[in-house]
């Protein structure tokens, strides 16, 4: 009965409960580091059941689907062109209907971990309504990488396995089908859901191309942003973030930490493209 986000988001609360009851005047800063969606991808199984259906039409036609959403969302432009499949990775029509249950199920423990997060967060942004804190509350939600390729062309139920040269063969997926999520389990999906987790972008984490270092990045700060549900397309990287915050509250960086002089920040603030979506970006590394 124990999921890690679950207890996370309970920690969050009551750290925050607490902070606010010793000292409700002194601003805070929590960090949550969601396990989700990094393998194992576990989740309530009600939850997983339900995503079976949606994937069942396989990672060449929900690539298709997604592209066509971000396009209308206006994520990406209008003559966006998918790439070629990855290498190494086959038609959805090329694999065995057996191939097809176990990869459609792999990935439906990974949306269910990640729906699962998401109403989780959800119970923490409530807390903060329901304490009068959420407008004046920065909230950003992050990732650290692109779609994991870790899972190899087939996907894991036991992706522990071949550390100890003990393969997984069709067979054993198939037996093991109704247990992919569960706590006796490793599981990770196949580099074709990868693929599609990661569209329009090539390649995956662990590669330079966009598959494996472009991430979203979603900010809510109802007090301090007039943009309600506004996209910006300005390039920042993760070390802009640091800035960005310090910027926002008036702090400088320390010149000195306990007597030691500090490196100047290589990051630059993104502050102005809150409010504003023709603000400049950054042009040089």
């Amino acid at each position: 009965g124990y999921h890690l986000t679950e207890d996370l988001i309970d920690q969050a609360i009551r750290m925050i409960a607490d902070h606010t009851a010793g000292a409700p005047d002194k601003p805070w800063l929590t960090w949550v580091a969601l396990g989700a969606c990094h393998a194992p991808h576990q989740a309530p199984r009600d939850l997983i059941l339900k995503y079976d259906a949606l994937f069942a039409e396989g990672w060449d036609v929900e690539r298709e689907r997604r592209l066509t959403r971000q396009k209308a969302m206006g994520l990406v432009p209008g003559n966006t062109r998918m790439p070629p499949r990855n290498d190494g990775v086959d038609p959805w029509e090329a694999h065995s209907e057996g191939e097809k249950r176990v990869f459609t199920r792999l990935q439906a423990a990974y949306a269910a971990m990640l729906d699962h997060a998401d109403r989780h967060l959800a119970r923490l942004f409530g807390f903060l309504e329901k304490t009068g804190a959420l407008d004046d509350t920065l909230i950003l939600v992050l990732s650290d990488n692109g779609a994991s390729q870790e899972g190899g062309a087939h996907g894991f139920i036991n992706a522990m396995g071949p550390y100890n040269f003990r393969p997984e063969t069709l067979d054993e997926k198939l037996r093991r089908i109704d247990d992919i999520g569960g706590p006796d389990t490793h599981s990770n999906f196949p580099h074709g859901w990868a693929m599609a987790s990661n569209t329009p972008l090539r390649r995956y984490k662990q590669n330079t191309h966009g598959g494996g270092i472009r991430d979203p990045l979603v900010v809510s700060w109802p007090k301090g942003i007039r943009a309600r549900g506004e996209l910006r397309h300005q390039f920042a990287h993760a070390s802009d973030i640091a800035p960005t915050l310090l910027d926002i509250v008036g702090v400088a960086p320390p010149a000195q930490i306990n007597g030691v002089p500090q490196q100047p920040m290589t990051g630059v603030s993104f502050r102005a493209s809150l409010n504003d979506a023709d603000a400049p970006q950054r042009n040089r590394p």
